[in-house]
Order: structure tokens, then C-alpha cells, then sequence
């Protein structure tokens, strides 16, 4: 433990902790469901590093991991975008204009 650790509260280090530990577990279950799983793994790790010396070591170790499957080329990052906008705005016209399918559970 580092002096600045030293000088947080203690409910300050367990926030930290439980917040870093639940951050951590929806990042392992968006590893399985659709979701962002990797971010908000390092997010998590990142905040236990904040307590944990081998959290930031693992951190370093997602935050690799993600730049191996995040596109280098800034144009195929923006034409990624491109085709999740306009497939939102695709659906948002064609609920508009059909009405939304019966199995939906809307108002």
C-alpha cells in the first residue's frame, strides 16, 4: 500500500472495492450477453487498482487485449458507426410506420 492509499478513509477503500467488484461481474456477464464485456471489465479492474496491485497488472493485460480488436483505421471505427445509427434509425421509421411487432412487451 502506497501513502496516498494509506490516507483514504476506510468506507472510501470499501466503496472502492465493492463498486471495482461489481463493475468487474457485469463485465464478465457482458462477455456472454450482447454488451460492452471488455470495457467494463478494465473499468473495473481500474478502479481496483486503485486498492489492488494485481488489478492494475490485469488491467494493463484487457486494455492489450482490446486494442488487438479495436479498429486501427479511424475510417472503418466511423463507418462502424454509420451502420449502428443507421440501423437504429432504420428501426425507429419502420416501428413508426408498422406499428411494433405483437411479442414487444411496449404500452
Amino acid at each position: 500500500m502506497n501513502p496516498e492509499e494509506a490516507r483514504r478513509p476506510l468506507w472510501q477503500r470499501a466503496c472502492i472495492v465493492v463498486g471495482g467488484f461489481a463493475v468487474l461481474a457485469a463485465g464478465v456477464l457482458l462477455l456472454v450477453l450482447p454488451g460492452p464485456g471488455l470495457l467494463l471489465i478494465a473499468v473495473g479492474l481500474g478502479m481496483l487498482s486503485l486498492e489492488f496491485r494485481w488489478a492494475a497488472r490485469l488491467r494493463a493485460s484487457v486494455v492489450r487485449r482490446m486494442e488487438r480488436v479495436t479498429p486501427r483505421d479511424p475510417m472503418h471505427r466511423l463507418i462502424g458507426l454509420a451502420v449502428v445509427l443507421g440501423l437504429a434509425v432504420a428501426g425507429t421509421i419502420l416501428a413508426v410506420v408498422y406499428g411494433t411487432p405483437d411479442f414487444l412487451p411496449v404500452g
